[in-house]
Protein backbone atom coordinates (compact mmCIF):
# COMPACT_ATOMS: atom_id res chain seq x y z
CA UNK A 1 0.00 0.00 0.00
CA UNK A 2 2.79 2.54 0.87
CA UNK A 3 4.72 2.28 -2.68
CA UNK A 4 1.01 2.66 -4.66
CA UNK A 5 0.57 5.83 -2.27
CA UNK A 6 4.24 6.97 -3.11
CA UNK A 7 3.24 6.25 -7.33
CA UNK A 8 0.05 8.42 -6.51
CA UNK A 9 1.94 11.32 -4.95
CA UNK A 10 4.48 11.11 -7.48
CA UNK A 11 2.46 11.31 -10.17
CA UNK A 12 0.37 14.18 -8.34
CA UNK A 13 3.41 16.29 -8.30
CA UNK A 14 3.96 16.25 -11.76
CA UNK A 15 2.47 18.97 -14.04
CA UNK A 16 2.23 16.74 -16.82
CA UNK A 17 -0.27 14.63 -15.01
CA UNK A 18 -2.81 17.34 -14.61
CA UNK A 19 -1.97 18.03 -18.51
CA UNK A 20 -2.52 14.72 -19.26
CA UNK A 21 -6.11 13.98 -17.47
CA UNK A 22 -7.25 17.31 -18.85
CA UNK A 23 -6.57 15.95 -22.87
CA UNK A 24 -8.44 12.61 -21.46
CA UNK A 25 -11.43 14.65 -20.12
CA UNK A 26 -11.46 16.22 -23.92
CA UNK A 27 -10.67 13.03 -25.89
CA UNK A 28 -13.53 11.59 -23.48
CA UNK A 29 -16.08 14.33 -24.97
CA UNK A 30 -14.71 13.95 -28.10
CA UNK A 31 -15.07 10.19 -28.59
CA UNK A 32 -19.22 10.91 -27.45
CA UNK A 33 -19.45 13.24 -29.77
CA UNK A 34 -18.02 10.95 -32.50
CA UNK A 35 -19.36 8.01 -31.16
CA UNK A 36 -23.30 7.66 -33.49
CA UNK A 37 -21.00 8.12 -36.16
CA UNK A 38 -20.12 4.52 -35.82
CA UNK A 39 -23.52 2.71 -34.86
CA UNK A 40 -23.56 0.86 -37.41
CA UNK A 41 -20.88 -1.46 -38.69
CA UNK A 42 -18.61 -0.93 -42.42
CA UNK A 43 -19.29 -2.74 -45.24
CA UNK A 44 -15.95 -5.12 -46.39
CA UNK A 45 -14.70 -1.90 -48.80
CA UNK A 46 -11.43 -0.31 -47.64
CA UNK A 47 -11.70 2.35 -45.89
CA UNK A 48 -9.00 4.21 -48.17
CA UNK A 49 -10.78 3.31 -51.23
CA UNK A 50 -10.98 7.02 -53.06
CA UNK A 51 -7.73 9.07 -53.57
CA UNK A 52 -5.49 7.10 -50.75
CA UNK A 53 -6.05 3.91 -53.05
CA UNK A 54 -3.72 5.65 -55.44
CA UNK A 55 -0.94 5.94 -52.96
CA UNK A 56 -1.52 2.83 -51.90
CA UNK A 57 1.85 1.10 -51.00
CA UNK A 58 1.47 -2.20 -48.47
CA UNK A 59 -1.38 -4.90 -49.67
CA UNK A 60 -1.58 -6.24 -45.63
CA UNK A 61 -4.59 -5.36 -44.84
CA UNK A 62 -5.49 -3.90 -41.14
CA UNK A 63 -8.35 -4.77 -38.71
CA UNK A 64 -9.42 -2.17 -35.61
CA UNK A 65 -11.24 -3.66 -32.93
CA UNK A 66 -12.54 -1.21 -30.33
CA UNK A 67 -12.96 -1.46 -26.49
CA UNK A 68 -15.56 -2.09 -24.22
CA UNK A 69 -18.07 0.17 -24.62
CA UNK A 70 -17.16 1.85 -28.25
CA UNK A 71 -17.99 1.40 -31.17
CA UNK A 72 -15.67 2.04 -34.61
CA UNK A 73 -15.85 5.91 -34.63
CA UNK A 74 -12.60 5.27 -32.21
CA UNK A 75 -10.28 5.07 -34.97
CA UNK A 76 -10.59 8.09 -37.23
CA UNK A 77 -7.16 8.85 -35.56
CA UNK A 78 -5.64 5.75 -36.62
CA UNK A 79 -7.25 5.54 -39.50
CA UNK A 80 -5.79 8.68 -41.15
CA UNK A 81 -2.68 7.81 -40.47
CA UNK A 82 -2.56 4.36 -41.32
CA UNK A 83 -4.06 5.46 -44.97
CA UNK A 84 -1.44 8.43 -45.27
CA UNK A 85 1.14 5.86 -44.85
CA UNK A 86 -0.29 3.45 -47.54
CA UNK A 87 -2.15 1.13 -45.97
CA UNK A 88 -4.98 1.26 -47.97
CA UNK A 89 -7.24 -2.13 -46.89
CA UNK A 90 -7.76 -0.69 -43.46
CA UNK A 91 -11.36 -2.37 -41.99
CA UNK A 92 -13.19 -2.19 -38.72
CA UNK A 93 -15.84 -4.18 -36.65
CA UNK A 94 -18.63 -3.71 -34.15
CA UNK A 95 -19.54 -6.08 -31.66
CA UNK A 96 -21.47 -6.08 -28.42
CA UNK A 97 -19.76 -7.23 -24.48
CA UNK A 98 -22.57 -7.15 -22.66
CA UNK A 99 -24.26 -10.18 -24.80
CA UNK A 100 -21.45 -12.53 -25.05
CA UNK A 101 -18.42 -13.80 -23.13
CA UNK A 102 -14.42 -12.82 -24.30
CA UNK A 103 -14.26 -16.30 -25.72
CA UNK A 104 -17.37 -15.63 -28.05
CA UNK A 105 -16.43 -12.54 -28.92
CA UNK A 106 -13.13 -13.60 -30.16
CA UNK A 107 -14.83 -16.41 -32.55
CA UNK A 108 -16.93 -13.22 -33.79
CA UNK A 109 -13.08 -11.56 -34.34
CA UNK A 110 -12.10 -14.85 -36.21
CA UNK A 111 -15.07 -14.70 -38.32
CA UNK A 112 -14.26 -11.17 -39.33
CA UNK A 113 -10.48 -11.56 -40.04
CA UNK A 114 -11.59 -14.47 -42.51
CA UNK A 115 -13.95 -11.96 -43.62
CA UNK A 116 -11.14 -9.91 -44.29
CA UNK A 117 -8.79 -12.19 -45.79
CA UNK A 118 -11.54 -13.03 -48.30
CA UNK A 119 -11.99 -9.14 -49.58
CA UNK A 120 -8.69 -8.43 -49.82
CA UNK A 121 -7.10 -11.63 -50.78
CA UNK A 122 -4.01 -11.39 -48.00
CA UNK A 123 -2.81 -14.22 -46.24
CA UNK A 124 -2.55 -12.71 -43.47
CA UNK A 125 -4.02 -9.29 -41.49
CA UNK A 126 -2.21 -7.25 -39.18
CA UNK A 127 -4.71 -6.51 -36.05
CA UNK A 128 -4.87 -3.79 -33.76
CA UNK A 129 -7.46 -3.73 -30.39
CA UNK A 130 -8.36 -1.25 -28.05
CA UNK A 131 -8.85 -2.19 -24.59
CA UNK A 132 -11.19 -5.16 -24.31
CA UNK A 133 -10.19 -5.39 -28.83
CA UNK A 134 -6.66 -6.29 -27.40
CA UNK A 135 -7.81 -9.11 -25.09
CA UNK A 136 -10.10 -10.78 -27.35
CA UNK A 137 -7.17 -10.80 -30.14
CA UNK A 138 -5.49 -11.88 -27.81
CA UNK A 139 -7.62 -15.27 -27.36
CA UNK A 140 -8.31 -15.55 -30.69
CA UNK A 141 -4.36 -16.07 -31.13
CA UNK A 142 -3.74 -18.73 -28.30
CA UNK A 143 -6.83 -20.07 -28.33
CA UNK A 144 -8.30 -20.29 -31.72
CA UNK A 145 -5.02 -20.61 -33.55
CA UNK A 146 -5.26 -16.48 -35.01
CA UNK A 147 -1.56 -16.63 -34.52
CA UNK A 148 -1.57 -18.64 -38.37
CA UNK A 149 -3.60 -15.34 -39.87
CA UNK A 150 -2.29 -12.61 -38.28
CA UNK A 151 0.72 -10.96 -38.97
CA UNK A 152 1.61 -8.02 -36.22
CA UNK A 153 -0.99 -8.06 -33.11
CA UNK A 154 -0.72 -4.11 -31.24
CA UNK A 155 -3.17 -4.28 -28.12
CA UNK A 156 -3.58 -0.36 -27.13
CA UNK A 157 -4.78 0.74 -22.82
CA UNK A 158 -5.32 -3.84 -22.85
CA UNK A 159 -5.60 -5.13 -19.63
CA UNK A 160 -3.46 -7.97 -20.11
CA UNK A 161 -3.25 -9.16 -16.47
CA UNK A 162 -6.79 -7.82 -15.31
CA UNK A 163 -8.08 -4.27 -13.91
CA UNK A 164 -9.84 -3.46 -10.93
CA UNK A 165 -11.71 -1.16 -13.02
CA UNK A 166 -13.54 -4.56 -14.45
CA UNK A 167 -15.41 -4.90 -10.70
CA UNK A 168 -18.14 -1.98 -11.53
CA UNK A 169 -18.25 -3.59 -15.28
CA UNK A 170 -21.56 -5.14 -16.62
CA UNK A 171 -21.67 -8.49 -18.34
CA UNK A 172 -20.00 -11.76 -17.83
CA UNK A 173 -17.24 -9.91 -20.21
CA UNK A 174 -16.54 -7.58 -17.32
CA UNK A 175 -16.11 -10.25 -15.09
CA UNK A 176 -13.08 -11.85 -16.97
CA UNK A 177 -11.27 -8.71 -17.02
CA UNK A 178 -10.90 -8.72 -13.34
CA UNK A 179 -7.44 -9.78 -11.69
CA UNK A 180 -7.10 -13.41 -11.34
CA UNK A 181 -9.81 -14.17 -13.41
CA UNK A 182 -9.89 -17.61 -14.59
CA UNK A 183 -9.35 -16.20 -18.18
CA UNK A 184 -6.87 -13.81 -17.44
CA UNK A 185 -4.97 -17.15 -15.90
CA UNK A 186 -5.91 -19.42 -19.81
CA UNK A 187 -4.50 -16.10 -21.21
CA UNK A 188 -1.29 -16.01 -18.98
CA UNK A 189 -0.75 -20.00 -18.82
CA UNK A 190 -1.31 -20.09 -22.75
CA UNK A 191 1.20 -17.65 -23.93
CA UNK A 192 3.34 -19.47 -26.46
CA UNK A 193 6.28 -18.29 -29.40
CA UNK A 194 4.33 -17.89 -32.72
CA UNK A 195 5.68 -16.73 -36.13
CA UNK A 196 3.55 -13.24 -35.26
CA UNK A 197 4.58 -10.40 -33.55
CA UNK A 198 2.89 -8.46 -30.31
CA UNK A 199 3.44 -4.84 -29.79
CA UNK A 200 1.44 -3.54 -26.22
CA UNK A 201 1.16 0.77 -25.87
CA UNK A 202 0.76 1.46 -22.38
CA UNK A 203 0.62 4.50 -20.12
CA UNK A 204 0.85 5.59 -17.13
CA UNK A 205 -2.19 7.40 -16.67
CA UNK A 206 -4.67 5.37 -17.55
CA UNK A 207 -7.61 5.02 -14.76
CA UNK A 208 -9.66 2.57 -16.58
CA UNK A 209 -6.66 0.08 -16.44
CA UNK A 210 -5.37 -0.90 -12.64
CA UNK A 211 -2.89 -1.02 -12.20
CA UNK A 212 -1.30 0.38 -15.04
CA UNK A 213 1.70 -1.93 -15.65
CA UNK A 214 -1.69 -4.70 -16.63
CA UNK A 215 -1.59 -2.92 -20.22
CA UNK A 216 1.80 -4.36 -20.51
CA UNK A 217 2.94 -7.70 -22.09
CA UNK A 218 5.50 -9.28 -20.23
CA UNK A 219 5.24 -12.94 -21.38
CA UNK A 220 8.34 -14.08 -22.36
CA UNK A 221 7.07 -16.49 -24.68
CA UNK A 222 5.15 -13.49 -26.95
CA UNK A 223 8.32 -11.48 -27.24
CA UNK A 224 6.39 -8.48 -27.37
CA UNK A 225 7.33 -4.72 -28.10
CA UNK A 226 5.79 -2.31 -25.04
CA UNK A 227 5.52 0.95 -25.84
CA UNK A 228 5.15 4.25 -23.38
CA UNK A 229 2.41 6.52 -24.05
CA UNK A 230 3.66 8.85 -21.61
CA UNK A 231 0.75 10.97 -19.54
CA UNK A 232 -2.07 9.37 -22.16
CA UNK A 233 -4.99 8.18 -20.63
CA UNK A 234 -7.30 5.05 -22.08
CA UNK A 235 -9.74 7.57 -24.39
CA UNK A 236 -6.57 10.25 -25.26
CA UNK A 237 -4.39 6.98 -26.36
CA UNK A 238 -6.92 6.92 -29.38
CA UNK A 239 -6.67 10.16 -30.35
CA UNK A 240 -3.14 10.30 -29.79
CA UNK A 241 -0.93 11.59 -33.19
CA UNK A 242 2.06 9.99 -31.31
CA UNK A 243 0.68 6.64 -30.46
CA UNK A 244 -1.11 6.91 -34.31
CA UNK A 245 2.59 7.63 -35.76
CA UNK A 246 4.17 4.69 -33.07
CA UNK A 247 2.03 2.28 -34.64
CA UNK A 248 1.94 2.91 -37.96
CA UNK A 249 5.80 2.76 -37.62
CA UNK A 250 5.31 -0.78 -36.14
CA UNK A 251 3.26 -1.61 -39.19
CA UNK A 252 5.42 -0.31 -41.56
CA UNK A 253 8.60 -2.24 -40.22
CA UNK A 254 6.95 -5.63 -40.35
CA UNK A 255 6.01 -4.50 -44.19
CA UNK A 256 10.02 -3.51 -44.98
CA UNK A 257 9.09 -0.31 -45.81
CA UNK A 258 12.29 1.56 -46.41
CA UNK A 259 14.42 3.22 -43.86
CA UNK A 260 11.84 1.71 -41.08
CA UNK A 261 13.71 -1.05 -40.33
CA UNK A 262 12.45 -4.99 -40.18
CA UNK A 263 10.25 -7.23 -38.45
CA UNK A 264 13.15 -8.61 -36.69
CA UNK A 265 15.10 -5.30 -35.96
CA UNK A 266 12.32 -4.18 -33.82
CA UNK A 267 13.27 -3.95 -30.18
CA UNK A 268 12.25 -6.72 -28.09
CA UNK A 269 10.40 -6.24 -24.59
CA UNK A 270 13.03 -5.20 -22.18
CA UNK A 271 14.69 -3.18 -24.66
CA UNK A 272 12.28 -0.56 -24.82
CA UNK A 273 13.61 3.06 -24.27
CA UNK A 274 11.74 4.38 -21.36
CA UNK A 275 13.29 6.85 -19.89
CA UNK A 276 14.75 5.92 -16.39
CA UNK A 277 12.55 9.19 -14.50
CA UNK A 278 9.38 7.28 -15.57
CA UNK A 279 10.91 4.05 -14.79
CA UNK A 280 10.91 5.77 -11.11
CA UNK A 281 7.95 7.47 -10.75
CA UNK A 282 5.90 4.96 -12.50
CA UNK A 283 7.57 1.54 -11.87
CA UNK A 284 5.17 -1.93 -12.01
CA UNK A 285 2.60 -2.00 -9.64
CA UNK A 286 2.64 -5.55 -8.96
CA UNK A 287 5.38 -8.13 -10.31
CA UNK A 288 4.52 -10.32 -13.36
CA UNK A 289 2.34 -13.30 -12.64
CA UNK A 290 3.06 -16.76 -12.61
CA UNK A 291 3.81 -17.77 -16.40
CA UNK A 292 3.98 -13.87 -17.59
Amino acid sequence: MEDVVSVIATALARPTTYVGHLREAMSLATCMARYPLGFFDAPLVPTGAGSYIDRAVHQTPVLLVHGYGHNRSAWYVIERHLRNAGFANVYTVNYNPLRHSVGTLAAQLGRRVEMVRSASGAERVHVIGHSLGGIMLRWYVQELGGDEHVGVAVTMATPHEGTHAAWIGFGRTAVQLRPGSALMDRLARGARPSKMRWVAVYSNLDLLVQPCSSAMLRAPALRATNVLARDHGHMSMLLSSFVARTVTAQLEAAEGAPGMGTLRSLPQAGEDAVPAAAQAAFPPMAPPMAGM
